[in-house]
């Protein structure tokens, strides 16, 4: 018998390998996106949530944060009509993503900062008025943020790890229009995020051996972080 758990994941659940992922879809060129006409969940939750990453965050994580919430919402949008797409869980999982690169957090634990990240996230959600649901899903969505192994994922997780790949080192970029990321950047700027973002995976190499983190080689991600080909001509300003 389907309990009750297994029928609520049930809809948010897909295949994460990516050609069956663009089997699901009209294979064609993107769309540009005018991202002012993108929703973004506005709520007593999502306007505590801001406030509290925008507090803790480096300013250029927390406009990374807000950029992949666009190219994401973007690509579902385009791609993806027809999934039953929880937008404030999505907008929740963008904004505390990397909240365990928070300086608080980062180096004051010996977990992965993707799991700090997690499990913080749903602390505070929770604390902010979360059901403790829709808490544990962004947790799951952190947490598994950076594993890109094949297997299933749920929506949310699925479309921030594509999100994240290309602001973070240009991965997948035949998903988004150019407009599209034009305009995000716009409206949030990278404000050096390249090497922000590299220092703190530094940080995340030698402070925690044997993190996460440490199954990727060092040398050539931190390469493809401080030269994503998509955004270079934005980190050269």
């Amino acid at each position: 018998m389907t309990s009750q758990l297994a029928r609520e994941l049930a809809d948010s659940v897909v295949e994460r390998e990516i050609q069956h992922f663009l089997e699901q879809s009209e294979v064609r060129l993107p769309k540009p996106f005018d991202i002012a006409s993108i929703h973004v969940p506005s709520t007593p939750l999502t306007e505590r949530t801001v406030s509290y990453a925008n507090e803790v965050l480096h300013p250029a994580i927390f406009n990374h944060s807000n950029r992949v919430y666009y190219l994401g919402a973007a690509m579902v949008q385009d791609y993806l009509p027809q999934w039953k797409f929880k937008w404030e869980d999505y907008f929740l999982t963008s904004i505390l993503h990397d909240i365990g690169l928070a300086p608080s957090l980062q180096l004051n634990s010996p977990l992965s900062f993707e799991y700090i990240g997690g499990i913080h996230a749903r602390e505070k959600l929770v604390e902010f008025g979360a059901p403790q649901f829709q808490a544990d899903e962004v947790a799951e969505a952190i947490i598994r943020h950076t594993d890109e192994r094949e297997g299933y994922i749920r929506q949310s997780g699925y479309m921030i790890q594509m999100s994240t790949t290309i602001d973070v080192t240009g991965r997948n970029p035949q998903w988004y229009h150019p407009h599209t990321i034009d305009q995000t950047v716009q409206k949030f700027p990278r404000l050096g995020f390249n090497n922000v973002f590299a220092d703190a995976m530094v940080a995340e190499y030698e402070q925690k051996p044997g993190s996460n983190l440490c199954k990727r080689d060092k040398h050539i991600y931190l390469e493809r972080i401080r030269n994503n080909p998509v955004m270079e001509r934005y980190d050269r300003k």
